[in-house]
C-alpha cells in the first residue's frame, strides 16, 4: 500500500512556494513515508490586526522561496529567525519540520512536528507529519495514535485516512483498513493512491474479490496512478 506527501501546517505569512516535494509514486506494497511539503497561506498585510511585523513578513517570504527552490540551509535559517522573534509559534516549528525531513534531518524534524502539536494541538498536518514518520521507523502504533488524532482535528482530509488504513493494514486489521481507504474515497473520489490501495485489499481477501479490485485499479489508473504488472497479472488469475 502506498502514501504521499503531507503538508504541514502552512506557514501564516508567505506565498506560495513552487512545488517542493515530487508528485505521489504509485503504490506497490507498504511504501516509505516521504518527506512532506508544505503549502503556505495568502499574506496577511503588516499593520492590520491579526498581521505579521515587516521584518517577520520578509522572514517569512525569503522561507517560502528557499524551500520551494530546496535550498534547506537558507529556508532553515529563516525559519529559525523566525522562532527567534516568537519561540511559540506552532507553524513556523511545523514548517521548519518540514525543511528537516526534506534535508533527510528525520530526528530534527520529528522534534519540531512535536513542538508544533505541543504548542498548537489543532495542526492537523503536523499530526500527519508525525504519523508518517512513526510509521517509517515501525512505531506503527504510535503512528495511528497521530493519523487519528489528525483526522479527529481534520476529518475531512482524505489523505490522513489512506496514511490511518496503511497503518491498519500492517496491523493486520483488515476491517478498519478497508473502512478508511473507503472514508477515504468519498471525501475525494478523484484519489487515485486510495482507489490503487483498496483494490490491493480487495486482491488479498481470500478468496480475492476480483471484480471489486479491478473496478478500483481501473479507476486509479485513470486518474493517473502508474500500472502495476503484479497487480494486473493477479487481476488476471
Amino acid at each position: 500500500m502506498a502514501q504521499e506527501p503531507v503538508a504541514p501546517a502552512p506557514s501564516p505569512a508567505p506565498p506560495t512556494p513552487a512545488a517542493a516535494a515530487p508528485a505521489p509514486a504509485p503504490a506497490v506494497t507498504s511504501a516509505p513515508a516521504p518527506a512532506p511539503s508544505i503549502p503556505t497561506a495568502n499574506l496577511v498585510p503588516p499593520g492590520t490586526i491579526g498581521g505579521l511585523p515587516d521584518h517577520t513578513t520578509v522572514l517569512a517570504q525569503k522561507a517560502a522561496t528557499a524551500f520551494g527552490e530546496q535550498k534547506w540551509e537558507e529556508a532553515r535559517a529563516a525559519y529559525e529567525e523566525m522562532l527567534k522573534l516568537d519561540e511559540n509559534n506552532a507553524l513556523a516549528w511545523a514548517n521548519l519540520g518540514a525543511v528537516e525531513q526534506q534535508a533527510g534531518k528525520t530526528a530534527v524534524a520529528l522534534e519540531c512536528f512535536e513542538k508544533a502539536v505541543q504548542i498548537n494541538p489543532k495542526l492537523a498536518q503536523s499530526w500527519s507529519a508525525l504519523g508518517l514518520i512513526y510509521s517509517s521507523e515501525g512505531d506503527t502504533y504510535r503512528a495511528i495514535s497521530c493519523f487519528t488524532r489528525a483526522i479527529h482535528e481534520e476529518p475531512t482530509d482524505a489523505r490522513a485516512h489512506n496514511y490511518l488504513a496503511i497503518a491498519a493494514k500492517n496491523l493486520g486489521w483488515i476491517d478498519a483498513a478497508q473502512n478508511e481507504l473507503q472514508r477515504a474515497i468519498e471525501l475525494n473520489p478523484q484519489y487515485g493512491i486510495a482507489n490503487f490501495n483498496l483494490a490491493l485489499l480487495y486482491l488479498d481477501q481470500k478468496p480475492p474479490a476480483i471484480e471489486l479490485a479491478k473496478r478500483h485499479y481501473e479507476k486509479a489508473v485513470s486518474l493517473g496512478v502508474e500500472k502495476d504488472e503484479i497487480v494486473e497479472r493477479r487481476l488476471k488469475e
